[in-house]
């Protein structure tokens, strides 16, 4: 995953295109709101305003979850990180996957973070996509870091969630998590298993079982993680109910048309499955099957009004403006199917229209620093990144604001 730090030329961006696809950052997460310092969640049913129990067309046997088989920890070292294969668990070239999972007995408190990682929807986006992720691929991102990296860094004294239980979610779908399309035949790439939703409920039934005694859950994730929090975060609300769950996306802005044009939206909801996953848990709230994104964040913030919700971001991420920019010309690319990126202006455009079109929803807050940097959990970053304050109040660093957020206080930080 590309944490880029380019400048805002076209043609740079475009020789960077590996970095746009490898490191997705999609859609429908957590906009903007004003300070609230009481919104405390609701004790009797995880935030939620809904009263339907067992589950929803997109996931029909949530009520099993507490059924499941739970991870046998027993053999699993404390704060080290173990991979767990996952039964049915599956990337989209069909090889088995599982999640990563870093233990602290003594905590109350479990983080689920989300990769990122790209995008297949074409043979561009695909061929900088990851196909599968197993144990070798677990090695190599964790044996010999404990601690991780970010916010999944036990070492960092400003990481908040440092003592947290904390699990990783691999990334190897390709539909940012959210898709339910086993068997979908990508023109120029071959059949694909577009099940990132599919599998988030198969770890969830192991997940929910295991970690007993819960106070507070965190999902989160950065890129197409990001996206795939917020696709993914009724599902998990539902899970671990009454336990209240926070939904913490990074470079993964909802923004609707035109910011992020209709066929481009309509591309990924007919092959990822959208209809059983994010339209699915939206229904009459998501009219426009083609112009959905910020319309599903508005029906999370609606059915869930008590839990925190945040969105980190800049004003001219390099790697985003460059996937919807495959949007442009009526999903049309250039030559050899390089997009032209969206600008900065307009990238900033859209993300103060999002913020403004869920202000009134007082529990999301926002993260808006300048730049074209593309992710921000998952490294230094966390400790340096800066923004203005909330109503015009000094600079606030990430950590802190995300410090804010784990704790109920819900504020905005940026223009």
């Amino acid at each position: 995953m590309m944490r880029g730090a380019w400048g805002p030329g076209v043609a740079r961006r475009s020789l960077a295109l590996g970095a746009a696809v490898i490191a997705l950052g999609a859609t429908i997460a957590c906009g903007g709101s004003s300070k609230n310092s009481n919104n405390a969640p609701a004790s009797n049913d995880g935030g939620t305003t809904s009263s339907s129990e067992g589950g929803s067309p997109a996931n029909p046997n949530v009520a099993a979850f507490e059924a499941g088989t739970p991870i046998d920890v027993s053999s699993i070292p404390a704060m080290n990180w173990t991979f767990v294969p996952i039964d049915g668990a599956i990337c989209r070239d069909g090889s088995a996957t599982g999640i990563g999972v870093n233990l602290n007995p003594q905590s109350t408190q479990l983080a689920i973070y989300l990769e990122g990682g790209g995008a297949c929807f074409n043979s561009v986006t695909c061929g900088a996509n990851p196909a599968k992720f197993g144990m070798s691929d677990f090695a190599g991102r964790f044996m010999g870091n404990s601690g991780g990296g970010g916010i999944l860094n036990r070492t960092d004294a400003a990481n908040p969630i440092k003592d947290w239980n904390l699990v990783y979610v691999p990334f190897c779908t390709g539909d940012v998590h959210a898709g339910n399309a086993p068997n979908t035949m990508v023109q120029g790439v071959g059949v694909q298993q577009f099940v990132g939703y599919v599998n988030m409920s198969l770890y969830l039934a192991r997940l929910v079982p295991t970690f007993k005694n819960l106070t507070k859950v965190l999902l989160t994730g950065v890129s197409a993680g990001g996206f795939g929090a917020a696709a993914n975060y009724p599902q998990t609300a539902r899970a671990f109910a009454p336990v209240p769950v926070y939904d913490l996306d990074d470079s993964g802005p909802p923004m609707e048309d035109p910011y992020v044009p209709k066929c481009l939206q309509q591309e990924w909801a007919q092959l990822w499955g959208f209809d059983k996953t994010i339209l699915a848990e939206c229904g009459s709230d998501c009219p426009d099957p083609t112009n959905y994104t910020l319309d599903a964040t508005l029906h999370t913030a609606k059915m869930y009004p008590n839990v925190p919700f945040g969105l980190v971001e800049d004003t001219d991420d390099s790697v985003i403006t460059l996937f919807y920019g495959f949007g442009g010309n009526n999903c049309m690319t250039g030559p050899l199917g390089f997009p032209t990126p969206v600008s900065g202006s307009t990238f900033t455009a859209g993300l103060l229209d999002e913020r403004m079109k869920l202000s009134a929803y007082k529990n999301f807050g926002s993260f808006i620093f300048q730049g074209t940097a593309h992710t921000s959990l998952g490294g230094t970053t966390l400790d340096t990144v800066t923004a203005g304050g909330d109503e015009g109040g000094p600079t606030v660093k990430l950590s802190d604001w995300v410090t804010q957020i784990v704790a109920n206080n819900v504020t905005n930080a940026g223009p």
